[in-house]
């Protein structure tokens, strides 16, 4: 749903429209987030009953926690809102819990938040495993970006319901070559987004800064530099995928850029 994020946020489309969308559309899956959202028994047990009249799967939710902070309260905050985010997925029917890492902040390097993010983490896995969600830390910012960083905080984590959600375009801003940081962390996706950047238009103000420099902005799938195709190739070795997301941030309409992007997997799937 992300892809519609600005729609969502002007009041234009909520989860309930998402879903009829997707049904109406041809596609067989959606991913939900916890900020379109109140969170209710009512929200959910709607979403749930829409999914299954459309025959539409919840494959994932998604929810943004992050563990990078020095205080032990706050981190006893967000293992909460983890927990709580689990409890949903469950209710949902989804599979898969997207989570993160921890977002930067100034004075807290990588090494000093990671075991605040793998503590984080190991606190909620037992509950994890009962409800039969698997938890997937997408690779976003530096805290949990790399994938040398996303490996090394599965490792740590050490269960069976934690893994990776392999975020395609996320890895340019890391500087590192899409492919190659899938192959890195490939035993360890759990779940995919599909998503796509190109070097940012001169003049345009709306753009992702790399760590070098470089100015990104989101496009449809196969207009940009990501190289999709060879990592959707890739993924079909994977015979354990429930789904491929696509997340969508290009600056067209998502009208216009999505069904443009699901044409583009098509291709390859």
């Amino acid at each position: 749903m992300w892809s519609f994020e600005k729609d969502a946020f002007a009041g234009k489309m909520n989860y309930m429209e998402f879903i009829r969308y997707a049904a109406d559309n041809g596609y067989t899956g959606v991913e939900l987030l916890d900020c379109f959202w109140k969170e209710s028994e009512e929200e959910i047990n709607t979403a749930r009953e829409i999914a299954l009249d459309t025959g539409v799967k919840i494959g994932c939710y998604s929810i943004g926690n992050d563990f990078a902070y020095a205080e032990e309260a706050k981190r006893k905050e967000q293992a909460d809102y983890v927990q709580r985010g689990i409890e949903t997925a469950a209710k949902l029917g989804a599979p898969i819990l997207r989570v993160f890492g921890g977002s930067p902040k100034e004075g807290i390097p990588y090494g000093q938040a990671l075991p605040w993010i793998v503590e984080g983490f190991r606190s909620c896995t037992a509950l994890a495993e009962k409800r039969k969600v698997i938890l997937a830390m997408e690779n976003h910012g530096t805290l949990s970006g790399s994938w040398k960083q996303v490996v090394e905080i599965v490792k740590k984590v050490n269960s069976p319901n934690f893994g990776a959600t392999a975020d395609f375009g996320n890895f340019l801003l890391v500087d590192e070559a899409p492919l190659e940081a899938v192959k890195g962390i490939f035993p360890h996706i759990k779940h995919v987004h599909c998503k796509d950047f190109a070097p940012t238009p001169e003049g345009e103000l709306r753009h992702y800064r790399a760590l070098s420099g470089k100015k990104y902005s989101g496009c449809a799938l196969g207009d940009g530099v990501v190289g999709i195709d060879g990592i959707l190739k890739l993924l079909k070795k994977k015979k354990s995928m429930a789904m491929i997301s696509i997340e969508y941030e290009g600056l067209a309409p998502a009208w216009e850029g999505v069904p443009r992007s699901k044409a583009f997997v098509e291709k390859f799937l």
